[in-house]
């Protein structure tokens, strides 16, 4: 007896030894030329996309060696990031990976076991943007065909045939000509969404472009690709159904076919409560494969948490854990939840919303409380993606300035039904400063104040401006918070 239970143990350890080595992955390799102060990061994601909470810095030797070992329960996309490149990583667990990386022109080399794929990867350059996106003008709808879709075509089928070329297994040729149909697909919708044709223009090309399109992935890997498509295919469903608005029946037939709901009062009144995130979901839900549904909310609520917008989080955390109850994320959203709450309940002083945070008149006299201190004032909403991606970049400019006199002010435009969601943002993230709200019709009396003579730059987000010590406005080109070493070499000339 006993020495079957020994036997057993034996075994069980033997499996978890076996087990472990599966659920992780092995990168290493050599940096070379890095420029000074940058840092190389490598990111196995919650399910797709680059979190900053997930990133793992790549610490060197004297000679730019690094060896790391990431755990990794499934097989993902991750990031290589430094400075302002990056690049896609084809993780598998129980493999490795060997990186020879150029910092100064971006070069990279690929082995080890993951080291072929991963060199396709590379050069298809799925996370670049095409050159008919990057390209500032937009063509007409009419021209669509002939000038954009047609030519990238015939480079779509170039990269097919490079793929269809290579010694990879047949399911890893799936995969990547499925990311090549999706980036293109993506790219396109988006190209069409920032051209600034007539709304029904650009509905109508949306709908006719993406008619052919399924929501069934095309390979049993879902990359980064798959996951934007999904989005792409949610906005689609929506043209498709606001189409046949002036028809009541079909409207409410075709509301109740993507949302499940028969009315647009019952749509918008689920988007009040919810958020537009959540409509999305419930798109998701009733057009993809149970598997896709969990992954595609699992990350909408890492990405809300990620975000600060803790309401809206807890919200699709509540359809995650009522829909999946065996989810193998609800663990960890719970865990981010519960450290967002408690940051949520701690006072943090140096977070300053004053009386007259909704109220003041002019941003001039305002500023004046501050005398004998240079004020860097941004303007921004909840709204607006790049400010709160410039934001991320504030906390090591305080650091360096930390005991200086100078104030950081927030003037966030949001409507007023919005006023819990702003202080909510400003305190999950926990932005230290001054901070003041106008809604859209208020605020326009504050940009003619700062920008009297320069009505073109009114309502652009984010904007950025500095008061010296005297409470003078410099109308120079102010740097932003991305600008690094420059918007403190700024900063420190009026300090």
């Amino acid at each position: 007896m006993l020495r079957d239970m020994k036997r057993i143990i034996l075994t069980v350890v033997a499996v978890s030894g076996y087990l472990f080595s599966y659920a992780q992955f092995d990168l290493k390799g050599r940096i070379e030329n890095l420029p000074i102060g940058e840092t190389v990061m490598v990111n196995a994601p919650f399910v797709f996309g680059y979190f900053d909470d997930m990133k793992t810095p790549l610490t060197t030797d004297e000679d730019g060696n690094f060896s790391v070992t990431l755990p990794l329960d499934e097989e993902k996309i991750g990031y290589l990031r430094w400075g302002d490149r990056q690049a896609f990583l084809w993780m598998r667990p129980g493999t490795d990976l060997t990186v020879e990386l150029d910092g100064s022109n971006g070069q990279i080399a690929f082995g080890g076991e993951m080291g072929g794929t991963n060199k396709l990867l590379h050069e298809l350059e799925l996370w670049k943007a095409p050159l008919f996106f990057t390209d500032s003008k937009r063509v007409a709808a009419n021209e669509m065909q002939d000038r954009v879709i047609q030519p990238y075509m015939q480079q779509l089928a170039a990269k097919m045939a490079k793929v269809d070329a290579s010694t990879l297994t047949p399911p890893e040729k799936e995969f990547l000509k499925a990311e090549l149909h999706y980036h293109f697909i993506g790219y396109v919708d988006l190209y069409v969404r920032t051209a600034r044709w007539p709304r029904k223009e650009w509905s109508n090309f949306i709908i006719e472009f993406m008619q052919g399109e399924t929501p069934q992935p095309k390979s049993a890997l879902q990359g980064p690709m798959y996951y934007s498509f999904i989005d792409a295919y949610v906005g689609f469903l929506a043209n498709r159904a606001f189409s046949n608005r002036d028809d009541p029946t079909r409207f409410a037939a075709s509301l109740d076919s993507v949302y499940g709901v028969n009315s647009f009062d019952s749509l918008m009144a689920l988007a009040r409560e919810h958020g537009e995130t959540f409509l999305n979901w419930m798109a998701v839900k009733r057009a993809f494969d149970a598997n896709t549904t969990e992954r595609y909310l699992a990350q909408q609520v890492k990405e809300k948490y990620d975000d600060g917008e803790v309401s809206t989080g807890n919200k699709l955390l509540d359809a995650l854990e009522l829909h999946n109850r065996n989810s193998t994320y609800l663990d960890t959203l719970a865990s981010i939840r519960a450290s967002l709450m408690k940051r949520m309940a701690t006072i943090n002083n140096d977070i300053i919303v004053p009386d007259d945070y909704r109220t003041f008149q002019q941003i001039k006299t305002f500023v004046k409380q501050f005398q004998g201190k240079v004020v860097y004032l941004d303007i921004w909403g909840t709204w607006c993606g790049p400010c709160k991606e410039e934001m991320r970049y504030l906390p090591s400019i305080k650091e360096h300035l930390e005991g200086k006199d100078i104030v950081f002010l927030y003037l966030d435009m949001d409507d007023d039904e919005k006023d819990n969601k702003w202080r909510e943002y400003i305190q999950a993230n926990a932005i230290t400063g001054v901070h003041l709200r106008k809604n859209n019709e208020d605020i326009q009396a504050i940009w003619k104040e700062l920008l009297p003579d320069d009505s073109s730059r009114h309502g652009r987000y984010p904007t950025y401006f500095i008061f010296d010590k005297q409470g003078n406005l410099m109308v120079d080109d102010i740097k932003r918070p991305s600008d690094g070493q420059n918007l403190l070499k700024q900063l420190e000339e009026y300090l």
